[in-house]
């Protein structure tokens, strides 16, 4: 991420976990908030992301924009926070394209699943990857609305880049920890990120 007095995010996939990031991240003062929205667009670019809280209580987000795509930003970003369902990550990695730099970018993926990186390392090869496990409970009972229960926990942790420079990697991933921090969240930074993602996908099927 760059030093600018921005920081520029970009949430992609805006369902209840990404809007309960999108928030947490637009908490930070440097923030300036992108949400790429499908079928609750209307609502959120009309009312704004609207959250019920247990941990944080009621909250109206207004972004600077909110866009049906990526495309339509028109700009690179400095943090990409991909929280979409990892159904197809050829075709999300090809959707984000255009708002990648890959030396100033970084990456943040909040899905369930594993492998989920690999199709965005493929796409980025010099982009810096931090994959990430939540164990938030959240909610839209309907669009645009969100509810968070108190469940709250993320654990984060870089995608190993050989080709990149380890402490150049561990700079961006010191930055997306500050911003967390700042929204007051929840969360861990973990040496090895896929033991989490297999965890979490056995107590997904238990």
């Amino acid at each position: 991420m760059s030093a600018a007095k921005h920081i520029d995010v970009l949430v992609y996939g805006l369902g209840a976990i990404g809007s309960f990031y999108a928030f947490i991240l637009n908490r930070a003062p440097t923030v300036r908030l992108t949400v790429v929205a499908r079928s609750n667009f209307s609502a959120v670019k009309e009312r704004g992301i609207v959250l019920n809280s247990e941990s944080h209580g009621r909250h109206i987000i207004a972004p600077s924009k909110v866009l049906r795509t990526v495309a339509e930003a028109g700009q690179k970003f400095d943090l990409i926070v991909c929280a979409n369902k990892a159904l197809d990550q050829d075709a999300s990695a090809a959707q984000i394209a255009p708002a990648v730099d890959e030396e100033r970018t970084t990456i943040a993926i909040i899905q369930n699943g594993v492998g989920n990186e690999e199709s965005f390392r493929i796409r980025f090869p010099r982009t810096t990857i931090i994959s990430c496990v939540t164990w938030t409970a959240a909610t839209q009972p309907e669009p645009g609305q969100f509810e968070q229960i108190k469940s709250e926990d993320l654990q984060i942790g870089l995608y190993p880049n050989r080709d990149l420079d380890s402490k150049s990697e561990q700079v961006k991933l010191n930055r997306f920890s500050a911003l967390l921090r700042q929204g007051n969240t929840v969360f861990n930074v973990v040496p090895d990120i896929q033991v989490l993602r297999w965890e979490k996908v056995v107590w997904n099927v238990a």
